[in-house]
């Protein structure tokens, strides 16, 4: 199943919005079925989260974010300050996850703390940003096709040495 948004990406905004959206179902399907599932299939799951929002992040930090301060400028200032702290604890947690043995006891509070906090950041950035983006002149088409792009780039990569190193560790319970 891929769990890439079915929008088309010629709008920013919109391109945005469905990441997060099919994240949060990430997310709770992820909780409903915690309780009856494996180890090893939960950490995959939650690997699968952590490498999804990380991609996430990493395009809005290289192209969303920068096109919102050329256009917005100081008006956003506060707002995208904050972003760019929720992302700093969304990397902390993903690492927490990322060195977590998929049977350690905290390993699905710490995935739920991660939603949470995903979700929180969401919202703010839907709300608050969002809307002073799209009365702006901001380039909605383009940068959603500057997304898309490098969505699907990070998307295809092969995992490093490292990442699987890891992800055996996770696994391993």
């Amino acid at each position: 199943m891929s769990t890439l948004p079915k929008t088309l990406p010629h709008d920013a905004l919109k391109f945005l919005a469905a990441n997060h959206k099919a994240m949060l179902a990430m997310f709770r399907d992820y909780e409903q079925h915690k309780k009856g599932a494996a180890a090893a299939d939960k950490g995959k799951e939650a690997l699968r989260l952590c490498h999804r929002l990380s991609i996430h992040c990493a395009i809005k930090e290289e192209h969303f974010y920068p096109a919102v301060t050329a256009v917005l400028g100081r008006k956003a200032e506060a707002l995208l300050a904050e972003a760019q702290v929720q992302i700093g604890v969304l990397r902390g947690l993903m690492a927490t996850i990322e060195h977590l043995s998929c049977s350690d006891i905290s390993f699905d509070s710490t995935v739920k703390v991660l939603g949470d906090t995903a979700r929180r950041h969401f919202e703010i950035e839907e709300e608050g940003l969002f809307p002073a983006v799209r009365h702006s002149q901001f380039d909605v088409a383009g940068t959603g096709e500057r997304l898309a792009t490098r969505q699907a780039q990070l998307s295809t990569q092969p995992p490093g040495k490292a990442e699987i190193r890891e992800a055996r560790r996770v696994l391993r319970g």
